[in-house]
């Protein structure tokens, strides 16, 4: 299985909040064991590797995904887009203290069902 791992921005502990609330599956019941549809959501400070792999892998955990795949994503992002990485980690430690990084992931099932989400308001 494929998996994609965004970087999506700074916000406050309380926004990140509400998008994790945001994106879990309508109706789901607390009995519902299924996962919720779309990317999983995470916030960061500081911005490091071993936080995201560790997020990562808790989420594969929870949605019952392909721990090494994910881990594999990781890494392979995080080398990717080393520069990138570098400059979200110097924006972060020029935002307030209790700011977040935002990353998600997902797999491509779970972008798509994001984007149709975002497209009907």
């Amino acid at each position: 299985m494929t998996y994609l791992l965004q970087f999506c921005g700074v916000i406050d502990p309380l926004q990140l909040f509400y998008l994790e609330q945001r994106n879990l599956q309508p109706g789901a019941s607390a009995e519902d064991d299924s996962p919720p549809a779309g990317p999983a959501f995470g916030g960061f400070r500081p911005f490091q590797l071993d936080a995201v792999l560790t997020w990562a892998q808790e989420i594969a955990c929870g949605r019952r995904w392909d721990g090494e795949a994910i881990q594999r994503t990781v890494m392979d992002v995080w080398m990717e887009r080393a520069e990138v990485i570098r400059q979200w980690q110097v924006r972060l430690r020029e935002e307030p203290a209790d700011r977040l990084l935002v990353a998600a992931i997902g797999t491509p099932l779970d972008w798509s069902a994001r984007c149709e989400r975002l497209m009907r308001g």
